[in-house]
């Protein structure tokens, strides 16, 4: 994973999405763009009589501030030994993002995040999201893989290899809950395709579906819990399915995940 893309702005969040991009290009020997997007055309001023306008005042302020953010970042990222470049776009966050990850492994965000779930249906790159105040800086440590035998959960297998290679121990781990078309077995014999051992789990669901992750992921000490997120609706209320979204919800533990 050595195309790593970094949205950025001025949340609380956003030392926590800095220093996990940094440790991630550190281990993998990346590269990290970090992006500024600031969506100009949100500026809009309706007229009373139709039409839009956009105040030349409100653009300027925008775009002093962006660029007041470049600077502090280039500032900030000189002195580190990682390769970066820090990017400017006018589209909204998301458009932005999807943009740009085109050409990234992976996209760093934030678990709390209110774009979160968009931006993960509408990368093509995985998304690693971290809790907040809590980024990951090792990645050497192991890994619990939720396998409900779905496409999403294999798109999400394949898309954490660079990272699962890196694990001292991958775990997956199905919740007997469906029959699923693709066994856990077969996903431990693609692992084991790429030089990867990993340890099969099977339990019974406990309560929700994601506190029998979350229960099995701190059984094994796990410091990331790859998965796959599903959308069945374009309507926000229906992106994510109900264990998707409960994860994204409660999660303490940074998730690798993909659409």
């Amino acid at each position: 994973m050595r195309s790593i893309l970094c949205p950025v702005d001025r949340s609380v969040t956003l030392d926590d999405r800095i220093e996990t991009a940094l440790a991630l290009a550190r281990a993998t020997g990346g590269h990290v763009t970090f992006q500024i997007a600031t969506p100009f055309a949100q500026m809009a001023v309706w007229e009373p009589f139709g039409g839009a306008s956009i105040s030349a005042v409100a653009i300027t302020e925008a775009r002093e501030q962006d660029e007041a953010l470049l600077r502090e970042l280039d500032a900030r990222l000189a002195r580190q030994d990682v390769a970066f470049d820090v990017t400017i776009s006018d589209s909204g966050r998301v458009e932005a993002a999807a943009a740009a990850a085109r050409f990234a492994d992976i996209a760093i965000a934030t678990l709390d995040d209110p774009v979160l779930e968009e931006m993960v249906l509408s990368l093509r790159s995985p998304v690693l999201a971290v809790p907040r105040g809590a980024p990951m800086l090792a990645f050497d440590g192991p890994v619990l893989v939720a396998w409900d035998g779905g496409h999403e959960s294999a798109n999400a297998l394949r898309a954490a290899l660079p990272l699962l290679g890196r694990a001292s121990m991958v775990h997956l781990l199905t919740v007997r809950e469906k029959d699923g078309s693709f066994p856990a077995a077969d996903a431990a014999c693609y692992l084991s395709r790429h030089g990867i051992h990993a340890e099969l789990h099977e339990k019974d669901r406990n309560g929700s579906i994601a506190f029998t992750i979350e229960e099995c992921a701190r059984e094994v000490g796990a410091g990331l819990i790859v998965m796959g997120l599903f959308g069945h609706s374009r309507l926000r209320e229906l992106l994510i399915g109900g264990v998707s979204r409960e994860m994204l919800d409660r999660s303490k533990i940074p998730l690798l995940v993909a659409h």
